[in-house]
């Protein structure tokens, strides 16, 4: 059996995801919305163009998401 890294990706697509995406959970009455799971993200010390990652990352997320 070939080490997961000697298989090209187009050949590991169809293995890549095989469970089910969780529903999201809804507060309980008079709870805050939790916060998006980017805010959690620690810094990764990659920067683009001289701004953090996750900076430039967090509203595409809140976008993808609707949670701001």
């Amino acid at each position: 059996m070939p080490a997961p890294g000697d298989r090209p990706l187009a050949d590991c697509l169809d293995t890549f995801w095989q469970g089910r995406l969780p529903r999201p959970v809804e507060p309980a009455e008079g709870e805050p919305e939790p916060a998006p799971a980017v805010d959690e993200l620690a810094a990764s010390g990659i920067t683009v163009r001289g701004r953090p990652l996750e900076g430039l990352l967090a509203p595409a997320y809140r976008r993808f998401t609707d949670t701001g």
